[in-house]
């Protein structure tokens, strides 16, 4: 018999931290697939308007630049992530003794496209804290790697 003691609160941070993430990407996946449908597509003060924001802010520039089919690709591509954050939260959950070792690998895998992007544009401070967060999970995580394996 299996001893289910309560969840620490690392986890518990990491779990409700890859449900937000997953939470997130699946709104720009919406958003994104609900843009594509819009005819004609949305000019640059438009996609301000809906923003609220600045026709000159570089999210509003960046997404008017982009074709239909892009943001179709977006769109789809968010909605798996969000799949895969929202299955590592689930997993971790449940307490899947492998669940640990999934979230290990995907949370290594992003690691180098964080420093990708800290060196392609230094200046802000989210950059550096979500590569501080995620190096955290993996350090919490490889620590407590075996925590769900079943004791004999």
């Amino acid at each position: 018999m299996r001893d289910e003691k309560r969840l620490s609160g690392g986890f518990l941070a990491i779990i409700a931290f890859k449900f937000f993430k997953g939470a997130v990407f699946l709104l720009v996946g919406i958003a994104a697939l609900r843009l594509r449908r819009l005819h004609p597509f949305p000019s640059a003060h438009d996609i301000a308007r809906f923003l609220r924001s600045s026709p000159e802010n570089e999210i509003v520039r960046w997404i008017s630049g982009v074709t239909p089919g892009e943001i179709t690709g977006i769109g789809i591509l968010s909605l798996i992530v969000a799949a895969v954050f929202t299955a590592e939260g689930s997993l971790l959950a449940a307490r899947v003794w492998w669940s640990t070792y999934f979230t290990i690998t995907l949370t290594a895998l992003g690691i180098p496209l964080e420093i990708f992007e800290i060196l392609r544009r230094p200046s802000g401070l989210r950059r550096y804290l979500l590569l501080a967060v995620n190096a955290a999970i993996l350090a919490y995580l490889w620590r407590r790697r075996n925590e769900f394996r079943d004791r004999m």
